[in-house]
Order: structure tokens, then sequence, then C-alpha cells
């Protein structure tokens, strides 16, 4: 009798792969996908970057020792929200090493961030396996696997609320995809990076004022229990405005234009070049809510990228890890515009040049020519986003 049952659970087993065998293939697949993955961060579990001994070892010192007690203090110029992360790692495992445990809420958010990267490509290929290139990816790129299993910093985290608040207006829920912008820009300044975009899209009226006001309240919100540890209201809502002013200089080892300017200038130049990056982005603007054509899909796809790219270009006192956003927006837009794919792949590989000097000592190609090459790359975007939104615009 248990042999008989055996055999049909077998059966059923087999009928089920003949039925469904992409789906189980396409699973088989994932699983493995997502294994390796976490053996490669695995792998890095104890690397040190300068960043972690210098400054975050310190913060989950003071974290471990003082518990919800710390989230009142001003040991750290990171949002409140990080913190909180630290501080559930520090209950949750708290025997595993700082320099592992600090990891940890980046990595999970690598998982998340791939995950709302197949939910967008499967809006464009509603069938086939393409989507799960996309997540795999996103999983394996070199600067995703550095920045939150070597370097122990936290982009994405903020990137991963990013991209599903490109999902979420994709999907047209705007409440949602707002509510994706505020936990991102709880998490990290350079969230703005996407404000251009949020702001044609609000010209454009694809969301309503009313949508941004969730923006706000999601940051107030999420500052409420360091107010309650004990720290002030007023020093936690302009975190943001201390961080900026804590540092000098024009660039920190950015592929940006301000690698070919001079660096005792800098007092004089930073303010015009933040006038000159919001001239920039003026225009951006100015290109989209002009144009007679919707904003249609791809298009949401293509100015996510060319925002998350023109800002931390054109703005100064940008630091070498903030084209990261755009490293994961590139490879959404490789899926959604194939013939471009060779732009994706140079922006990820201009990244992992940019981040070989700080974690390993290595400078293969100086910043200057790696600032001139994403520059190549931004106007051939360009280029394509104004050929899109004027393709059908009468001759004048």
């Amino acid at each position: 009798m248990k042999n008989i049952k055996n055999a049909r659970v077998v059966q059923d087993f087999r009928e089920v792969l003949s039925k469904h065998p992409i789906a189980f293939t396409d699973t088989l697949i994932v699983a493995i996908g997502i294994v390796l993955a976490i053996g490669l961060r695995y792998s890095l579990r104890a690397f040190q970057s300068q960043d972690f001994v210098n400054i975050i070892q310190y913060w989950y010192q003071v974290i471990k020792k003082d518990g919800f007690a710390a989230l009142g203090q001003d040991f750290s110029n990171y949002a409140p929200p990080y913190l909180y992360m630290l501080y559930l790692v520090s209950l949750v495992f708290p025997r595993v090493a700082s320099v592992t445990a600090v990891k940890l809420p980046a990595i999970i958010c690598d998982f998340v961030c791939a995950a709302y990267v197949y939910k967008v490509v499967r809006l464009k290929y509603a069938e086939g396996p393409i989507p799960i290139f996309a997540f795999l990816a996103i999983l394996f790129a070199p600067t995703v696997v550095l920045n939150s299993a070597a370097w122990s910093q936290i982009e994405s985290i903020y990137t991963a609320a990013l991209v599903a608040f490109v999902y979420y207006i994709l999907k047209k829920q705007n409440w949602l995809a707002c509510i994706a912008f505020g936990i991102a820009f709880s998490i990290k300044l350079q969230t703005i990076y996407l404000a251009p975009l949020l702001i044609a899209l609000l010209l454009k009226k694809t969301i309503s004022w009313k949508h941004l006001l969730v923006i706000p309240v999601v940051y107030f919100v999420l500052i409420i229990p360091a107010w309650i540890a004990g720290r002030p209201f007023v020093e936690l809502l302009t975190i943001y405005a201390s961080q900026v002013g804590g540092y000098s200089g024009l660039v920190h080892n950015a592929p940006n234009m301000y690698t070919w300017l001079p660096a005792n200038l800098s007092d004089m130049l930073t303010p015009a070049g933040v006038i000159f990056a919001l001239s920039i982005c003026f225009i951006y603007v100015v290109v989209i809510t002009k144009s007679r054509i919707a904003i249609s899909k791809d298009l949401v796809i293509q100015l996510a990228l060319v925002s998350a790219l023109i800002v931390p270009y054109f703005l100064p006192k940008t630091h070498d890890r903030y084209f990261y956003p755009a490293d994961v927006l590139s490879i959404v837009f490789a899926f959604y515009y194939p013939e471009y794919f060779y732009l994706s792949l140079a922006i990820n590989l201009i990244s992992f040049f940019v981040y070989l000097p700080f974690l390993f000592g290595m400078e293969i190609i100086p910043q200057p020519l790696l600032a001139l090459a994403l520059l190549i790359v931004i106007i051939v975007l360009i280029r394509q986003m104004v050929a899109a939104f004027y393709k059908a615009a009468p001759e004048s």
C-alpha cells in the first residue's frame, strides 16, 4: 500500500513538471542564484573597509553598549532608520562579529532591490525568463556586491526603496510610490537624485501634489523613535544639512565634472556648481513638461536613469559611491532598451573602476578619464531622451 502511494506521488510530481517545466526550471535557477549570491557575500564577511574601521565600527559599538538609548545620542551623522537597523541586528545577532553585523541590513536589501527590479522588468516581459536575468544581474553586479559586502555601506537600502518607487509609479499606485520615496529619503539624502523625475511627473500630472505630502510625513514618522530616545527634534530635522556641511572639497573620488577643476577653488566653485546642477535639472524638467508626448512606462525607466546620472555628475561634493542608484537603474534600462545595453555596461564598469582605489588601493583608470567616459554616456542618453519626447512634434 505504501509503495502504491509513493508511486502516485512520483507520478503526480512528474505530471506537474510536464505541465509547468518552465516554472520549475525558473524556480531552480533563482534558488541556485540566491545561494551563490549569499555565498559570494559570505566570502567577503570579514573584509574591513576604511569606513568600517574609522567610522561604522564605532557606531555599532555605541549601539551595542547603550542599546536603544544610543539612538538619542549624536554619535553618527547618518539618518536614524539606518541606526534602527543596526540596533535590531545587535539584538538579533549579538554574537556576530561587528564587521559582519553592520553589513547585514544592506545585504538583505540587495535581495529586496533585486526583487523589485524583477517586478519592474516583469511589467515589460509578462512571460519568459528575462526578469529572472535582471534579478540575477542585480545580485551579481560588482558594485552591488562590493558596496554592501565589502564596503559596509548602505546604498542598496535606499536604492531598493527608489526602485520600489519606480515600480509603483509604473503600476499607477502613486500613494505607495511616494511612501517608498519617503522611506528612501528618510535613509539617505542622495534620494534627491530622482527629485527631478518626481517634479516632472508632478508637472505632467502623472502624480498629484497630494501624493507628495506623504514624503515628509514618512520622514517625520521615521525619526520619532530617535526623538523618543532623546535626540533633539530640530537636530533630527536638520541632519542632512549637517551632513553636507561636514564635507569639504569639490569632489570625493567621484567621476564627475569636478575632477577636472582645481580643488583649491572649492569655496568659490561649490556654490556655482550647485546653481549649475540646478540649471541642468531645470532643463531636464522643461524638456519633459513641454513635450506633448505622455510619459510611458519605458520613458519612466529612461528618465529615472538620466535623473540618477545628471544630478551627481553636475553636483559638487559627490562621493565615489553616489552613482549606485544609476548603476542599478541602468541594468533595468538595459532590459527595457536592449539595443542600448552597452550604456549599462559602461556605467557599471565606470563605477567598478571608481571603487577600486578606496577599497583596494588600485587605480587602473584615472578619475578624469572615467568622468569623460561617463559624460559621453550621459550625452547619448540625453540625446535619446530628447528624441523620444520630440520625435512626433511638428517641425518649426
